[in-house]
């Protein structure tokens, strides 16, 4: 079986409250961070590729809370499941799709978190080093019990 994989947008993923103790947490890491935003992004797997009528149907269930208003620049940070893993997002997501009578295999939820970096005098930007980018990507990273089979990707603008 082939499963074709639909990427839907979603709304913000942190209040700005969070992002506000984030971005203290993050100025320690780096000194030239200057913002943190984030987002929800759903990833529908379907046994075949999605018509446009269950894309219709599948957008409006997956659009919930406020919209999505950072920056879409940045440096990258996802946070997926781990593989192999189903997060328990998904299966009551998977649940109520299917109950809506839509026919995929699963709906997954991953955040997006960008990371914005200040230019400096002549337009150079700063790059985080390898050991920055891993304490942000472990302060990002949610180890709660309810949260244990994740994993946080951070991906540099080079390789984008």
């Amino acid at each position: 079986m082939t499963l074709h994989i639909t990427q839907f947008d979603g709304g913000n993923a942190i209040s700005a409250f969070r992002a506000q103790q984030l971005l203290s947490a993050l100025e320690a890491i780096h000194p030239k961070i200057t913002s943190i935003s984030a987002r929800f992004v759903h990833l529908v797997a379907t046994e075949e590729g999605a018509v446009p009528a269950l894309q219709e149907r599948l957008s409006a269930l997956l659009t919930y809370g406020d919209p999505f208003e950072g920056s879409a620049d940045g440096v990258p940070f996802i946070v997926t499941p781990r593989m192999g893993t189903i997060s328990p997002w998904a299966s009551k997501a998977t649940d109520i799709a299917r109950n809506c009578g839509l026919d995929v295999f699963r709906v997954e939820r991953i955040t997006e978190y960008r990371v914005d970096l200040k230019t400096g005098l002549l337009g150079g930007k700063p790059e985080l080093s390898a050991e920055q980018t891993a304490q942000i990507a472990a302060l990002l990273h949610d180890r709660s019990s309810s949260r244990r089979r994740t994993r946080c990707w951070a991906y540099s603008t080079s390789r984008l």
